[in-house]
C-alpha cells in the first residue's frame, strides 16, 4: 500500500487509513468469509471488538490467510476494544487475554476503550441489568481502565492505545493524566454528523479520529429508528457519485479520508468490501468537502439510548 493509504500516529506507528469494520457481522460463517475475502483482496486493517462476539471467526480467517502466505502478521493491523464489564484495573488484562485468544494473536496493534461509561463488573452478562431492566452503572472511571491499558503497552502486548465515543471534555480529562497519549478516538462520523469540533480539538492534541458508521449505518437493525435517514441517497452525495463515476459509499469513505480520518466501513458482501477499497484513484475537492460539511444535522445512528443514566455518558 502506498503511503497515502496510511496515517501516522502520535507515537510514530503507521496505520492503514481504511479498514474493514466487523460490527453487526454475524458469527455464522459470514464474518469469516468477509475477513478472508477482505485480506485476499488487499485489506490490511481489521476493526474488531470483544462485544461483537465474532472474534473467533475473525481469528480463524487471519490465521488461515497468514498460513497461506496471503500476508505476514507484521503487515496486518488489528484493532479491538475493551468491553464495559471489564473496566476495573484487574479486569482489563482479562479482557485483553480473551481478545488475543479469540483472534489467535500474540499482540494487538491497537486497543481502545469502547465507551467512556462502565457497566457492573461481572462475568454473568455483557449488559448487566437490574430488576427494572435498566443497565447497572459500574461507576469505574475510564481513567482507571486507561491506566491498565498503559501497563499492557509496557508489557509489549499492545502497540498503541486509544479511546472510542469520548467527547471533548472527556478527552481533555484523560490527557491531563495519560502517561501514554491515545492515538485515536473512534466515533460515529459521516456528513450528517461531521464531528468537526471534536476533530479540530483532537487534531490539536495529535489524536486522529476514526470514523465508524461512515455510510450512516444503512443495514443496521440494532437501533430501530422510524426517523432513519438515508445518507446513501442524499442528492448531494448521489450527484458527487455521478461526477466521479463512483458509488455513494465510495464518496462517503473518501469524505472521511480527505479530512484526515481513519475509516472503517462494514460489509459482509465481497463485492461491496472490494468496492469500498477502490477509493484511492480520486480525491474530493475543497468545494465538494465544503458542500458535504454543510449537510451536518447532528444525526446520530448510535446514540446508546439505553445509557444516558450511566456515569460518563458522552452525548
Amino acid at each position: 500500500m502506498a503511503d497515502s493509504k496510511f496515517v501516522t500516529f502520535n507515537n510514530g506507528q503507521k496505520y492503514p487509513n481504511l479498514g474493514l469494520g466487523t460490527w453487526q457481522s454475524p458469527p455464522d460463517g459470514s464474518v469469516y468469509r468477509a475477513v478472508k475475502g477482505a485480506l485476499e483482496n488487499g485489506y490490511r486493517h481489521l476493526d474488531c471488538a470483544y462485544i461483537y462476539q465474532n472474534q473467533e471467526e475473525i481469528g480463524k480467517a487471519i490465521t488461515e490467510c497468514i498460513e497461506a502466505g496471503v500476508l505476514k502478521r507484521e503487515e496486518l493491523y488489528v484493532t479491538s476494544k475493551i468491553w464495559l464489564t471489564f473496566y476495573r484495573k484487574d479486569r482489563v488484562p482479562i479482557c485483553l487475554d480473551k481478545i488475543l485468544k479469540q483472534l489467535q494473536l500474540k499482540y494487538m496493534d491497537l486497543i481502545l476503550l469502547h465507551w467512556p461509561m462502565s457497566f457492573e463488573q461481572t462475568d454473568d452478562s455483557l449488559f448487566p441489568k437490574d430488576s427494572n431492566d435498566k443497565l447497572i452503572d459500574g461507576k469505574v472511571d475510564f481513567i482507571e481502565a486507561y491506566q491498565a491499558l498503559e501497563s499492557l503497552v509496557d508489557q509489549g502486548l499492545i502497540k498503541s492505545i486509544g479511546i472510542s465515543n469520548f467527547n471533548v471534555e472527556q478527552v481533555e480529562r484523560l490527557l491531563k493524566v495519560a502517561r501514554i497519549k491515545p492515538v485515536v478516538n473512534q466515533v460515529e462520523c459521516h456528513p450528517y454528523l461531521n464531528q468537526e469540533k471534536l476533530r479540530k480539538f483532537c487534531a490539536d492534541q495529535g489524536i486522529i479520529l476514526t470514523a465508524y458508521s461512515p455510510l450512516g449505518n444503512p443495514g443496521s437493525t440494532y437501533f430501530p429508528d422510524e426517523k432513519k435517514k438515508d445518507l446513501l441517497n442524499d442528492p448531494v452525495i448521489v450527484r458527487l457519485a455521478q461526477k466521479y463515476k463512483k458509488n455513494s459509499g465510495q464518496i462517503l469513505i473518501r469524505f472521511a479520508i480527505d479530512r484526515g480520518f481513519i475509516v472503517i466501513p462494514k460489509s459482509v458482501r465481497l463485492e461491496r468490501i472490494i468496492s469500498n477499497l477502490q477509493v484511492y484513484d480520486f480525491k474530493l475537492t475543497d468545494e465538494d468537502l465544503k458542500e458535504l460539511m454543510s449537510l451536518d444535522q447532528n444525526y446520530r445512528t448510535c446514540p446508546f439510548s439505553l445509557g444516558p443514566h450511566l456515569t460518563n455518558y458522552p452525548f
